[in-house]
């Protein structure tokens, strides 16, 4: 069963980046269907912030995923079935690929649509700390048979948080709804809850130069763990010196105690920092633009996940 729930994982995970970019006519949009109403939707993908996201999705060299973490129960015949689920992936480049070989490239995330379809409620752009930014909102209905005798569908209500400048995106998916099941003859009922975040863009692929220090600040998309909902902050981060490459970054979300530290000094390598494990106290992200103008990036903790898009300071 496991096994099937994380297939199913995957999929939702396909589509939930699909939900946002269809609604912003990020590759293969034609798949979705809009309730939100055609004409609406076109205003979206032709707004010129929406237009230069596609220019920066397209150029992306660069991605990082945190885990998908969902949880779900499933109740019927005097049986219980709950888990939480934590799917990992390693990232090199633009390709991060789970322990069975199951790939993400950016080119899946922005081409799902069409394959699988998602109905959008809803799509609004705006301005937030100085990126343009866009909430999808919509409605997916996935059913997995990957488990002999077992099949599970899932119809989770999914908001998608992205925001962009003018190297790099990043963006937080949560969702939830009902999931029934049906094993042999016997039928089951229960919930279902995901959160993922992810960052892309084209790195830089050189370390930031110079004397003295640099900072560069901007905003967080994050969920804590096993609440599977929304939570915004800030993010600084910082070379002390530039002549010694190392990097601190400060994340802030109000009310919550976010970081590791780990994150206060990790080495610089051709523009990219990393430190921890994912799941326990992990942070990765990179340097982009051709002048090191923005820095992205993802962290993923025991109790919170999210993405992270910063600017450099004057």
């Amino acid at each position: 069963m496991v096994s099937g729930m994380l297939k199913t994982l995957r999929t939702l995970a396909f589509a939930f980046a699909a939900l946002a970019l269809a609604a912003c006519g990020g590759g293969g949009g034609g798949g979705a269907t809009a309730a939100l109403g055609e004409a609406e939707l076109e205003r979206v993908r032709s707004d010129p912030a929406v237009v230069r996201l596609g220019e920066i999705l397209a150029g992306a060299d660069a991605l990082l995923l945190t885990s998908a973490r969902a949880r779900y129960s499933l109740e019927g015949g005097g049986e219980t079935l709950a888990e939480d689920l934590v799917d990992t992936f390693e990232c090199t480049g633009a390709r991060c690929e789970a322990a069975d070989g199951t790939a993400v490239t950016i080119g899946s995330l922005t081409g799902s649509a069409a394959v699988l379809g998602v109905s959008l409620s809803a799509a609004a752009l705006a301005r937030r700390g100085g990126f343009d930014a866009a909430t999808t909102r919509g409605r997916l209905d996935i059913t997995d048979e990957s488990v002999e005798g077992v099949r599970v569908t899932a119809a989770p209500e999914v908001e998608s948080y992205g925001f962009w400048g003018a190297h790099g995106y990043a963006a937080l998916e949560v969702g939830s709804g009902p999931l029934t099941g049906k094993v042999g003859e016997g039928t089951l009922a229960g919930e279902f809850a995901f959160a993922r975040a992810y960052a892309a863009g084209a790195a830089s692929g050189s370390n930031p130069s110079g004397t003295g220090s640099a900072a560069w600040s901007g905003i967080v998309e994050a969920s804590p763990a096993g609440a599977f909902e929304r939570l915004q902050g800030t993010v600084t981060v910082t070379v002390a010196d530039l002549s010694r490459p190392r990097v601190g970054v400060s994340v802030s979300v109000p009310g919550h105690s976010v970081g590791a530290p780990g994150w206060a000094d990790m080495p610089l390598s051709a523009g990219r920092f990393s430190t921890g494990t994912v799941g326990s106290d992990y942070l990765a992200g990179a340097f982009h633009g051709p002048g090191h103008e923005e820095a992205w990036g993802v962290f993923d903790t025991t109790r919170y996940l999210g993405a992270f898009g910063a600017k450099r300071a004057p």
